[in-house]
């Protein structure tokens, strides 16, 4: 086989070889690295809206629990049951307590304000603000003997509510005697009372309402039988008295008819977990412990900054029930006249870094923003929101 020259010849050239220059390869990576910046920058704001987003999502979330929570709580505020509602210091308490004694169930409902957060007050935000014992001057609340605050670690500037009332249901009473029994007045209902040893009570005729300590509670078949004594943390007074019907001794008429149930109270705050400044400001429930003081607060939602209480009071007591005046906590006189309740939470996200840079915010009739003779803008890079909401009591708005 016969082989060209020119063959031959294409075979032992070099093969020509085809590249960039250094210019297209500076261009290429210019356009690279700007492409990959755009991207990141892309991301980056992304995830900053993502986090606000989720910030926001999460303020509205606790910030409807919180309220609808409260808003149940705030409600039910006094209810005796039968007994519409009540003069309180005129109910019968024969609980053993001290005259000095945060067991007060007679109000109703109580409330202390934190000091200098009026409506229009300037409040700031402070970041990892230690909390305070709620028996400081921080807090003040109806100017008359045997209004007094529990102990709690609050967080200040942020006011604190208490609730009073019945909770579970009601059992009928089929009699009540004040003598007969020498540990003290008894109670005789139906096994389905749900009462247990050191319940805190409340037992009326509908007319009349007493506030008592289960301290012994026998179940015998279908019949309950509780003895109102002294045998309990806080127990009763001696020669205790019952103004809810009192029979003589059977097979005496009873003259009407009685409930009892379940007594709670419950404290209304806001603190921090482990009182730890560094911790997210958080809404607490304390609720009675047997011997009348405070149990182990819970915590309720997180992210709540600061908690404002207006009482809206019907000072005429008119049949209409309506509002009169809004009243903070240190300005209610008669508690008694108390029909409504407007709860303010100012709500901040957990996380720090959820936006760019402090936000401006209106809360309790003060813009934070800086400008002027408004209040400064808040510390941290939190987003913050205030919820409203205006709660009647259907106890007093019903009337007696």
């Amino acid at each position: 086989m016969r082989i060209s020259s020119s063959t031959l010849n294409s075979f032992s050239l070099p093969m020509r070889m085809a590249g960039l220059s250094l210019i297209e390869l500076l261009i290429a990576m210019v356009l690279g690295l700007t492409l990959a910046a755009g991207v990141i920058q892309i991301y980056v704001g992304s995830s900053a809206t993502e986090r606000d987003q989720d910030a926001r999502l999460r303020m509205q979330e606790n910030s409807r629990f919180a309220l609808n929570f409260l808003a149940n709580e705030i409600r039910m505020a006094g209810y005796l049951g039968c007994f519409a509602s009540m003069e309180g210091l005129s109910a019968n308490d024969v609980l053993n307590h001290p005259v000095n004694s945060t067991m007060q169930p007679g109000y109703g409902i109580q409330g202390w304000e934190a000091a200098g957060t009026a409506p229009g007050d300037i409040n700031n935000s402070v970041e990892n603000v230690a909390t305070i014992a709620s028996t400081n001057a921080e807090w003040t609340g109806a100017d008359f003997p045997g209004f007094n605050i529990p102990t709690v670690q609050a967080v200040p500037n942020s006011d604190i509510m208490r609730l009073w009332g019945g909770v579970g249901n009601s059992a009928l009473v089929t009699r009540i005697a004040n003598t007969g029994n020498p540990d003290g007045p008894t109670v005789t209902t139906t096994t389905n009372a749900g009462i247990e040893v050191n319940d805190f009570l409340i037992i009326s005729d509908c007319e009349q309402v007493d506030f008592a300590q289960a301290c012994v509670v026998s179940n015998v078949g279908l019949v309950t039988t509780i003895t109102i004594s002294n045998a309990c943390p806080m127990g009763n007074v001696a020669g205790a008295t019952l103004t809810s019907f009192a029979e003589t001794a059977p097979p005496a008429t009873v003259a009407s008819t009685a409930e009892v149930m379940r007594l709670e109270g419950a404290l209304y705050y806001v603190g921090k977990r482990d009182n730890n400044a560094a911790n997210p400001p958080t809404l607490f429930r304390a609720v009675l412990d047997t011997d009348g003081t405070i149990a182990a607060p819970e915590e309720l939602v997180e992210g709540v900054e600061s908690m404002q209480l207006l009482y809206g009071v019907n000072t005429d007591q008119d049949v209409r029930a309506t509002v009169d005046a809004w009243l903070t906590a240190d300005q209610v006189f008669d508690w008694d006249e108390v029909i409504a309740v407007r709860v303010s939470l100012l709500m901040q996200s957990v996380e720090d870094g959820t936006v760019p840079a402090p936000q401006p915010y209106v809360f309790n009739g003060v813009t934070y923003n800086g400008v002027g003779t408004n209040g400064d803008l808040p510390q941290g890079e939190r987003a913050r929101r205030v919820f409203q909401t205006t709660i009647s009591l259907r106890n007093r708005a019903i009337g007696t």
